[in-house]
This record gives structure tokens, sequence and C-alpha cells, in this order.
């Protein structure tokens, strides 16, 4: 596997990383990591003067990739001279800090920031706080998707951030400066949107509607979404989502696939490996979704247990899904 084959590579070669400097070590590092991982790289940030980094894994922000993040960070093995692997770029420090892209300053002290619920996600207005010549707008805007990365960390603003806007009437007065933005954010995502990464105890608290096509009035989707769910929406060890389709063709099929449906969550829920996120009905095929934190073991479980039910044919799949996308757009 590709994740074996780099951490035996960069265990090998930690007795010469030692003798370098941080710069050629990371540079070494990324070198060993690109024919494997292509979209990834490594940064590093030194813990002492013994030459003992942190490793720090990103996909620069691209969704798309973070699944190949965790894979290789939770493989990590332990290693003398890189002790944590992290995954994903972290927010920056609290002070003040700015990057410079063609002699052109900015800070997150420069840009303000409103923000709002939109489906279930963060969306932002911003605006700029110094005078910006025209011809650096462009500019200015592409180095400002840049500290609202390092501002909020990589992973927040891929995940919970929406649509981003420049606005350009006058700044409106319940702005602030994006340096202050991330507290308000965890209020925000966790008081507001109710994402407070606490896994559900209980019953689940249920929204069910209909969708009717405009085309076809008969062709219709029955929606039951878990609202419960809402909770872990945005943690990061809850990416998965796994899909378990099958076709009904009389009511006691309805009530064997409640049944697999009612084990199942069972099975994920008691260990807080899962949850189901919604349930669909489009025809007579019947869709159950989970979120997990484990796809392959996940997976399994399916499996096994419809091996219980072989009256019907279960179609089982899983999806990296770390936006919950397929969860989210049900919200208004």
């Amino acid at each position: 596997m590709s994740t074996d084959l780099f951490w035996q590579a960069l265990e090998n070669a930690q007795p010469q990383l030692q003798k370098m400097e941080i710069r050629d070590v990371m540079e070494a590092v990324n070198a060993m990591l690109e024919p494997l991982f292509p979209k990834l790289a490594a940064e590093l940030q030194g813990r002492d003067e013994d030459g003992v980094y942190d490793l720090i894994i990103t996909a620069h922000g691209a969704t798309e990739h973070f699944q190949d993040v965790m894979t290789l960070t939770q493989s990590a093995p332990k290693l003398a001279m890189f002790p944590n692997v992290i995954a994903f770029r972290a927010r920056a420090g609290m002070g003040e800090f700015g990057i410079n892209m063609d002699n052109f300053d900015l800070g997150p002290g420069d840009i303000l920031v409103k923000h709002y619920a939109d489906g279930g996600r963060v969306g932002l207005q911003l605006w700029f706080a110094k005078p910006i010549p025209q011809d650096m707008v462009d500019h200015a805007r592409h180095m400002s998707f840049i500290l609202l990365d390092h501002t909020l960390g990589e992973y927040d603003f891929a995940i919970k951030i929406g649509p981003v806007d420049f606005m350009e009437d006058e700044p409106e007065q319940e702005t602030v400066s994006l340096t202050s933005f991330p507290a308000m954010l965890d209020i925000f995502w966790r008081d507001e949107l109710k994402h407070t990464a606490l896994f559900p105890t209980g019953e689940y608290e249920w929204t069910g509607f209909e969708l009717v096509s405009n085309t076809d009035p008969d062709d219709k989707l029955l929606v039951q979404r878990n609202e419960s769910a809402m909770a872990l929406v945005g943690r990061a060890d809850m990416l998965w989502r796994l899909q378990v389709d099958v076709e009904l063709d009389n009511k006691e099929d309805l009530e064997i696939a409640r049944e697999f449906e009612d084990q199942l969550e069972t099975l994920l829920a008691q260990t807080q490996e899962g949850i189901t996120s919604q349930i669909t009905l489009h025809g007579n095929v019947r869709s159950m979704n989970w979120h997990v934190s484990d796809a392959a073991a996940a997976l399994a479980r399916a499996q096994k247990l419809a091996q219980n039910f072989s009256s019907l044919e279960f179609d089982i799949s899983s999806e990296f899904d770390p936006q919950w996308q397929d969860y989210l757009r049900w919200v208004s």
C-alpha cells in the first residue's frame, strides 16, 4: 500500500534527516510523499532543539483528497523524529499575521466578515477594511482565501464554510475582523446550527416530507431526515456515508427492511461508530443512510447483518462525504 511505502521510507530516512535543517527536512519529506500522494503535502513544526517535529499532512483545502489525508495520518507509526502526525493545517495563532504577494500586504485585520446560516453550513460576506487599488482587487480576493484557510484552519474552512461573497458596498455594522472571527464561528456552529459534536442519546427526532417532480406528479420522493444527526455534522471522525438500498415488493418487505435498519443502527450507535442520517423512498427503492467513522468496518457490519435477511437483496456501498452533502441537501 502507498501508506506503508511512505511510512517505511520516512522511517528509514530518519538518520539522514536528523542531520538537516528544518527546511531541507520538509523538502525531503515532500519528495518521498509526492510520488505516492501527489495531491498532498507535508509541513513541519519544530518541537525542540533535537530535530523532533510535528508532521502535518495537508491537502491544501481540497476536500476530494481529505480521505487520503485521513488514511495517511491514521496509519502513521510511532517515529522518533515525528512523534505527532497531524491531519490538516491548524488555525494560525491568535497573534496578527499577514501575507505579502507581489509587493502587496494583506492580513486578517484587513478583512471584515459577516456570517449567516446557509443550509447547515456558514456563508460569509467579506469587505476589505482598507482601500484596495482597482488593479489589485482580484489579487486581494485571492489572498483573502489564503488568509481564511490559515485563520480558520484547513478543515474548518473546507467543511464548515459555504459560499464566500466579496461585497462592494459599505461594510455593515455587524461585521467583525477576520482576526476575531474564529471564536465567533465556533459559537455559531455549535449554538445556532446545533452542530455540537456530541453523539445524541435517547430517541431521535425525525422530520419527514415529500418531493414531487415538476414534470411527473406520480414521481415522488419520500424523505425522512434524522434531525438528531445534525449534532455530528462537521465532526472530523464522521466523514463517510454508508448507503443500503433495497427494493420493496410488498408490505412484508418493508417490515423486514425496517428490522434490518433497526439492528444495524443499534450495532453502529452503541459504539458511536455511526448514526442514521436519512431514509428515502423513491418508487419501491428504500435507501437507508448512515454517517460513520470507519467505512470499511461499517460495510463489513452491514454485509454480515444482511446475511440474516436473505429474503431481501441489499445493495450496500459507501462514499466519502466529509461535508455531509447528501444529508444537508435537505436542509433549507
